[in-house]
């Protein structure tokens, strides 16, 4: 058992040396995540692998660690405590020293911990417990009957282009008031985030960005799925590069089976299993009738635009990264969206209740005059159903406003380029 204790002294480096390395800490999110110390339910950090949930387990470590030392961190990537029930590790772990707060990383690879965790919470032998995991399956199949009422989940997302612009040492300001310099800056800078992204680790790296990212890509592949649910790796590795090519585009199950050659319920399993570890994200069709969007066809949006840059050219796809980046960032704000179509498509519309409250259609130009009179032709049919007074087109680049009349009734159409709209 002296092996448990090793892998915890690797980890709980401030056990020896009574700090915390700021090297753990990074930099500030948008996210107050100190803020929820003031809570007593178990907090959840969740999302995809590599988003930074460790780094912000280790900020509220250093802020907790001022006022109390008995703080115990496990992370369960480590192949040893993987080994091991939680309780018999916390108990090994107790007999040297006591523990207040309670932080496990990656839990989903811990075994036999929920019922422990629920008896922790419930008998308060903890005053904090903090968890975080990259896999959403947990949330039906392990934890939800035991930990209902006992959490609060937080996501976790890659850096928004706000993050991405602090990592990068500019300063954000309005918008509105920048100098030339300072615009040609952040221009670079919002390139930069369409090629690599918000991973945090790849954005502070000056060197070998790409290497990194292939073992990102092969960690979701082969960890996350291959290893735990002992499949095919070619078929699932093909399936991925397949919707990373067709990123954006709509696709049906039964369409998908027969091109890739696989049986339907085969096909149904693997994009599951890529959407429990958030690569890959589902967007529905918007309609009234909800039997009518489940059986419509769908639109594959992935975590990180890299991944579509990855094997595929950033030029002729700059339209689709765009598209891709949006669609992240509204998720991230908690919208709920839904591609529109009738004879055109619209690509975003929010709903709010029962309400659509917003419709948002992409374009990387509109200098093209033909180009200008289909992106707005496209948003006239979503017009005619719903009667919204403002509407909104994102660009690479440009910015106008225009006001149209229909039916007797004005419209204002916003034109923003995305780096702008991001920073709102």
């Amino acid at each position: 058992m002296t092996d448990i204790i090793k892998s915890i002294i690797d980890w709980n480096p401030w056990i020896e040396s009574w700090t915390i390395p700021k090297e753990l800490l990074w930099y500030k999110r948008d996210i107050d995540i100190v803020n929820y110390l003031n809570f007593k339910e178990i907090k959840i950090l969740q999302w995809a692998r590599r988003t930074g949930k460790s780094t912000l387990l280790y900020i509220v470590i250093n802020e907790i660690y001022k006022k109390n030392k008995n703080i115990l961190y496990l992370n369960f990537d480590d192949e040893i405590l993987k080994k091991y029930d939680l309780q018999i590790i916390i108990e090994k772990f107790k007999e040297q020293k006591e523990v207040e707060y309670l932080f496990l990383d990656e839990i989903q690879n811990c075994k036999n911990w929920t019922s422990y965790i629920k008896k922790s919470y419930d008998t308060k032998i903890f005053k904090q417990i903090w968890i975080t995991w990259s896999n959403s399956s947990l949330i039906q199949k392990e934890y939800s009957s035991l930990l209902t009422w006992r959490n609060i989940t937080i996501n976790i997302h890659t850096l928004n282009f706000g993050e991405f612009l602090r990592f990068k040492w500019f300063k954000n300001e309005n918008t509105n008031f920048l100098s030339s310099e300072k615009l040609t800056k952040i221009k670079k800078l919002f390139k930069e985030y369409l090629t690599f992204w918000g991973f945090p680790e790849v954005t502070l790296r000056k060197f070998n960005k790409k290497e990194l990212l292939l073992n990102y890509f092969d960690d979701f592949i082969y960890k996350d799925i291959v290893w735990r649910y002992n499949i095919n790796s070619t078929k699932i590795k093909n399936l991925a590069l397949y919707l990373l090519s067709n990123n954006s585009k709509l696709f049906s199950y039964r369409k998908l089976a027969k091109t890739l050659d696989l049986n339907f319920e085969s096909l149904s399993n693997y994009l599951n299993y890529f959407y429990e570890i958030y690569l890959f994200f589902e967007l529905k069709k918007f309609d009234y009738s909800f039997k009518k969007q489940l059986i419509a066809t769908k639109k594959i949006y992935s975590i990180d635009n890299w991944f579509i840059n990855l094997w595929f050219s950033f030029s002729e796809n700059i339209w689709r990264i765009l598209e891709n980046l949006v669609f992240t960032e509204l998720q991230r704000r908690k919208k709920e969206v839904f591609y529109f179509k009738q004879k055109k498509e619209c690509d975003f519309v929010v709903r709010k209740g029962n309400k659509i409250v917003e419709v948002i259609q992409i374009t990387y130009s509109l200098y093209d005059k033909e180009t200008k009179i289909r992106e707005i032709d496209w948003l006239m049919e979503a017009m005619n159903n719903f009667w919204l007074n403002k509407w909104l087109i994102l660009t690479y680049e440009e910015e106008d406003n225009i006001t149209m009349e229909i039916s007797q009734k004005e419209f204002k159409i916003k034109i923003l380029p995305i780096w702008k709209w991001l920073l709102i």
